[in-house]
This record gives structure tokens, C-alpha cells and sequence, in this order.
């Protein structure tokens, strides 16, 4: 791999060296007694796997049910950051691209257009107009064939977790050919007795209107939001009940029909534009013997791992993980075929044998992991040099933030948060380099089973006092085996 940030493969194995050299493991060993302690303290003793690895002695320190599997919620994005990046590789970009096969003659273009998907999880409605540009510059204004989309390049999927409530943003669909992370920005205004509705591909510095996607307002409803679909038509129809509507508002809506959507946003724009197209088809089979009329290059992917480790997006980890399998040559008919690929790859780089993933952004409760064998994922060289460049800072709250602060000790870690389960796992850096790497995995399964087969989704009774407990439980270890490494 080459050096990222500086940090390169040999400087990283040198400063393991130095480590193992300069902190004996005897000044750090412990009974674990004391973590057995914190988390039995907080009723989570048979709850909780956690593992504290130090890379100097590379040895076990501390550790409580070591070997218990759990699921780990988005603290699965790491993996698959790590996955993407020995699989695809840091430099390599995502490109949608608008072709034809006709001339230009006089303003009209002479040919069908077609709108070709890359699986860039990062194009926005922003990076839209720039087709639109190039469309004018060349001089088209007239279209005389059809407008075609084309996805193929990974499976289309209408959800990520089909358990989960249909309003859920965090749990759009996605394909070959994604817009805005797939969803829109749903905004109300009560105009007298009446709501003025409007459903918009928004991203952050432009915004288009819908056309395949609808939304009405009714007093009575079954539930807060009813959706449908009509899948021949590839329309996505939302009702929401008045009684939630306030005076005015907005919030997110997953979008199901990923790239439908994408291609209606560019038809719109086009036709806002003065550029006269057809209402976009879409296709199944790619076409070959085409012209290049423009062409959207993603940033790199390392880039748009870190966004989405910092933002924690599901639906990037979704697209990112599929297209590692399809770019290996690997069929995933379904999501979790995708992931049990991904499972396969870190059973093997990480000498286990039991872990298993249903998909890429942990949501999901179906996926398990130990403390054990996650520290030993995140111990391997190859993975510290990826995660250490993208992981953010977590802060060490409590009695010792200063004194761990001032000692140049800080912990790099991903979060992972569902109902009833919690994870956070990463790195102990000391004077930038990293000391020790952890795994902190809670979860409470009875009650999780039990909130998924019940009504209350969106807000199951207890999941916000277990949270909290759960993420209490984590600052009191981490900062306990920062204070190791002062």
C-alpha cells in the first residue's frame, strides 16, 4: 500500500518494534479483575465481550468474555473500510458517465442518451449539473431518442434491512446508480386547513425536484407513514399522517428506487435547462459502440471511507462493500451474500475462524464478533495503516481526560449504536503511534429480539437507559486502559 498521511508500512513495523522494546509487558499485565469490575458494576457482565491487545508485547492484557459473539452495529463500517481498500484499492475513483450513440447537428442531438452508473456512492444532485453544463457547451438542446439509465454494475437493492420501519432514512435502497445517499428532504408548510407537501433531491449547495416519487397528507392513517411502491411503473408513493405535522417542517426520506431516482433528478434538471428529453428508461443490459458526452470522476475512495466513517453512513458502507465482491468477479444476488464474501476475507486475514457478517454497515443484529477476534483484525498491519489514517478521535471523558490529554494518549475508535446494542472499537496512540488496539462489544439480545417483533420500532421501552449505560460502561474501560499508557 502506499504511505498514507506520511505514515508508511515501514515506519509503522519500526515503531511496533520500538513499542515491544521500550513498554515490557509486565508493566502492563493485569488479572482483568478490575475489568470484570466496571462491566459487572453495570449489570452488562454477561452482555459484554471486551479485549484490550497490546501491540508491544502482543499480548491479551485485560479481557472480559473474550470469546463471547456479538453484534457490533456500525463499528462494522471499519471492516468493510479496510476490505474496500485491500480489495479495490485508496486511489480508486467512481465514475458516471452520459453517452450517445448519435450526432450533433444544429442544437439537436440525433441519438438516444444514456446514463451510465458507476457505483459512486458520492454523486449529489451538485455533481448533476455539471452533465447539463456539458450538454449545453456542446450545444444540445434537443434530444430526438430516448433517455436510458443503466445500474447493472452492482445489484439493485430496495432496502439495506427490510426489518426496519419504511421511513427509516438511514435505510434507503441503493444500486449501480446512487444520488444525495439516497434519500430526499421531505418539508411541509400548513397553508389554512391545508399542507403544502414537497419531496426534493437536496444536497448542499443545490436541490431539484421529484418526479417519481409522491407524498400526500391524510387525517387517518394506520401508521405515522405508509409506503408503496409500484414497481413496474418504479414510483415510490408516501402517505403521512396529519397528526404529526406541525405548522412547518422537514426531515429525510429514504428513497427505494436508487438509480430511477437519480435519473428522474438529471431529467428534471435538463428540462429546467431548456434541453428537451424524454422521461428516462431504464436498462438492464449495457450497451456497447458509445460516445462519450461527459464524465463525473468520485474523489478517492480512501476520501469517501473517511466521510463515511465520520458520518457513519449506512448506505455508503452498502454500495462500497457489494462493489468490493463484484470487483473480485463475485455474484451478490442479496446483501448478505455480500457480507458473508466480506466475512470470509476477515476470518482469513485475521486467523479466525466464527466471525460472520450479514452485511456492511452493521444493520443488522445477525452479524457476530468477539473482542477477541476484532483485536486481532485490528492488530494486523495492514489494517492499523488504513484505520489510523481514517478513524476520528474519541474523547476520554471522566477524572483523567486532562491527564490523558497532556500525555499525548488519545484513542482512535469507530462508534456503533442500535437498540440494545452497542460497540466501539479502535486504536490507543501514544505520541501518534499506536500502543495497544481495543474491542468493546454490548448487546442485549432478548430485549433487541423482543423491541424488533414488537410495534414500538422507532423508540422500544428501555433501549435510551440501556444506551446509556452501555456508553458509560465504555468510557470507564477505555479510559481505565488509556491511563495504561501514560
Amino acid at each position: 500500500m502506499k504511505v498514507l498521511n506520511g505514515l508508511s508500512r515501514r515506519c509503522l513495523l519500526q515503531a511496533l518494534a520500538l513499542i515491544a522494546s521500550s513498554y515490557p509487558f509486565k508493566l502492563f499485565a493485569s488479572s482483568g479483575s478490575y475489568l470484570g469490575e466496571l462491566v459487572n458494576d453495570r449489570n452488562l457482565g454477561q452482555q459484554t465481550t471486551a479485549v484490550l491487545f497490546d501491540l508491544g508485547s502482543n499480548k491479551i492484557l485485560e479481557s472480559h468474555n473474550k470469546d463471547l459473539r456479538l453484534p457490533l452495529a456500525s463499528v462494522t463500517k471499519a471492516v468493510t473500510a479496510v476490505y474496500a481498500m485491500e480489495v479495490v484499492g485508496a486511489q480508486h475513483t467512481f465514475a458516471t458517465k452520459l453517452f450517445t450513440d448519435g450526432s450533433v447537428q444544429n442544437g439537436r442531438l440525433d441519438g438516444n442518451l444514456y446514463l451510465i452508473g458507476g457505483a459512486d456512492p458520492s454523486l449529489s444532485t451538485s455533481h448533476l449539473y455539471n452533465f447539463v453544463e456539458a450538454l449545453k457547451n456542446k450545444g444540445i438542446l434537443d434530444i430526438s431518442g430516448s433517455f436510458f439509465y443503466y445500474s447493472e454494475v452492482i445489484p439493485e437493492f430496495l432496502t439495506i434491512d427490510p426489518s426496519q420501519l419504511p421511513e427509516a432514512s438511514f435505510n434507503p435502497g441503493f444500486s449501480g446508480l446512487n444520488l444525495n445517499s439516497n434519500k430526499v428532504i421531505f418539508s411541509w408548510l400548513k397553508k389554512g386547513k391545508d399542507y403544502k407537501l414537497t419531496l426534493k433531491a437536496r444536497s448542499l449547495n443545490s436541490q431539484a425536484v421529484i418526479n417519481n416519487i409522491t407524498i400526500v397528507e391524510k387525517k387517518q392513517t394506520s401508521s405515522l407513514f405508509n409506503y408503496s411502491l409500484e414497481k413496474k411503473l418504479r414510483i415510490e408513493k408516501w402517505v403521512v399522517s396529519k397528526n404529526i405535522l406541525g405548522k412547518k417542517g422537514a426531515r429525510w426520506l429514504p428513497v427505494r428506487f436508487a438509480s430511477t431516482h437519480a435519473s428522474s433528478v438529471l431529467y428534471y434538471l435538463f428540462s429546467k435547462s431548456g434541453i428537451t428529453v424524454r422521461p428516462p428508461e431504464r436498462l438492464t443490459k449495457k450497451v456497447s459502440g458509445l460516445q462519450l458526452l461527459h464524465r463525473h470522476k468520485s474523489i478517492d475512495l480512501s476520501l469517501i471511507l473517511k466521510e463515511m466513517l465520520d458520518k457513519s453512513t449506512n448506505v455508503t458502507a452498502e454500495i462500497i462493500g457489494v462493489f468490493a465482491a463484484n470487483f473480485w468477479g463475485l455474484k451478490t444476488p442479496e446483501i448478505v451474500s455480500s457480507g458473508k464474501i466480506m466475512s470470509k476475507w476477515f476470518n482469513f486475514v485475521s486467523k479466525t475462524d466464527d466471525s460472520i457478517f450479514f452485511n456492511h454497515s452493521g444493520l443488522t443484529t445477525q452479524s457476530r464478533v468477539s473482542g477477541a477476534d476484532f483485536t486481532k483484525f485490528l492488530s494486523r498491519t495492514e489494517t492499523s495503516e488504513v484505520l489510523v489514517q481514517l478513524l476520528k478521535e474519541q474523547r476520554v471523558y471522566g477524572t483523567h481526560e486532562k491527564e490523558i490529554r497532556e500525555a499525548n494518549v488519545k484513542v482512535l475508535a469507530k462508534t456503533g449504536t442500535m437498540h440494545f446494542n452497542r460497540g466501539l472499537a479502535g486504536y490507543i496512540m501514544k505520541d501518534e503511534i499506536p500502543r495497544a488496539v481495543f474491542a468493546i462489544f454490548s448487546a442485549d439480545l432478548q430485549k433487541k429480539q423482543t423491541s424488533e417483533n414488537g410495534l414500538e420500532l422507532s423508540n422500544p421501552p428501555g433501549h435510551k437507559s440501556w444506551l446509556l449505560n452501555a456508553k458509560h460502561l465504555e468510557n470507564s474501560v477505555v479510559a481505565h486502559w488509556a491511563k495504561l499508557y501514560l
